[in-house]
């Protein structure tokens, strides 16, 4: 039978105490209960660990050759043990996470901040990509999970929904629609069109609805992220159609956005997680922070 790790902290105090009496008060055991760990011990090695004397014990040749290894081994696994509490209680610990660049300069940077205000030790590691490529990083396992949208999930990875993001339309200031409260899709055909890339799974959520509805766009350029679709619109190049949650972004661009109606889109923001891999205890404890925070200040996430 293998040693035990209770049977070598019992060597070890006895060890470093040089008596049983001693050795069983810091074990919090009866002396009885210490000699049997010791027996048992020595019976598993097949060697005599201590020579008894009156009042003392002292370590055989054997003994004290087993001792290094011993203290050496229980030392290791006391650090792994204080490691993993350290990790469980958020004392310490890295959430890596894969988000669309309008994800992580709103919702992330601001959750990011209040996390880490109640666990200063915390590191997160973000990387902000386009949309389209955010399913496939959390398949290479190189972060906890990803934060976006989809229109037909991934094999391997499982979806965890986080709020429903409504589009609105966007104009210059001066534009005569800016004027209004809320557009319909039809009032934007024939105008020139800033579009997502095809392969965005916002442009297809957009297509999609667009052909159920009959409708079409005069696109003039396609590009690859929102913030390019912000700066073309500012320019004056043309009109556009984004998630609600790039709303924070618009003053810096002096855009006007209006509610976007018939028909109404809205696209769904979840979290992906590979399938049948846990999520590290940080990982797990911001998902559920983001949770919290969505719920209470669903309102203003756009």
């Amino acid at each position: 039978m293998d040693p035990t790790v209770r049977q070598l902290r019992a060597f070890l105090h006895v060890a470093q105490t040089g008596q049983f009496t001693l050795a069983a008060q810091k074990m919090h055991i009866t002396q009885s209960a210490l000699s049997t760990l010791i027996k048992e011990l020595e019976n598993s090695l097949n060697v005599r660990l201590f020579d008894r004397h009156t009042r003392m014990v002292e370590l055989t040749e054997a003994g004290a050759r087993f001792y290094g290894e011993a203290d050496k081994t229980l030392g290791t696994l006391d650090n792994a043990i204080a490691e993993m509490h350290e990790l469980a209680s958020l004392r310490t610990g890295r959430v890596r996470i894969v988000a669309s660049t309008v994800i992580s300069s709103g919702l992330l940077s601001k959750t990011f901040k209040k996390f880490k205000e109640a666990h200063p030790n915390m590191q997160f590691v973000l990387h902000d990509i386009a949309e389209e490529d955010i399913m496939r990083t959390v398949l290479s396992g190189n972060v906890d999970f990803g934060i976006g949208t989809s229109n037909e999930l991934e094999h391997g990875l499982d979806e965890d929904w986080l709020f429903d993001d409504r589009f609105i339309a966007l104009f210059q200031h001066d534009h005569p629609l800016a004027q209004r409260d809320e557009v319909s899709w039809s009032d934007l055909q024939g105008l020139p069109f800033i579009a997502l890339a095809a392969k965005s799974p916002i442009r297809r959520l957009i297509d999609k609805a667009l052909a159920d509805h009959g409708l079409d766009l005069n696109i003039v350029n396609e590009v690859s992220f929102a913030t390019t679709v912000l700066s073309l619109v500012s320019a004056g190049l043309g009109v556009s159609v984004l998630p609600m949650n790039n709303h924070p972004s618009l003053p810096a661009f002096n855009l006007h956005a209006c509610r976007l109606v018939d028909p109404i889109i809205t696209r769904k923001i979840s979290i992906f997680t590979p399938s049948h891999r846990s999520l590290s205890p940080g990982a797990a404890a911001f998902a559920e922070f983001l949770h919290a925070y969505i719920k209470s200040n669903g309102e203003s996430l756009g």
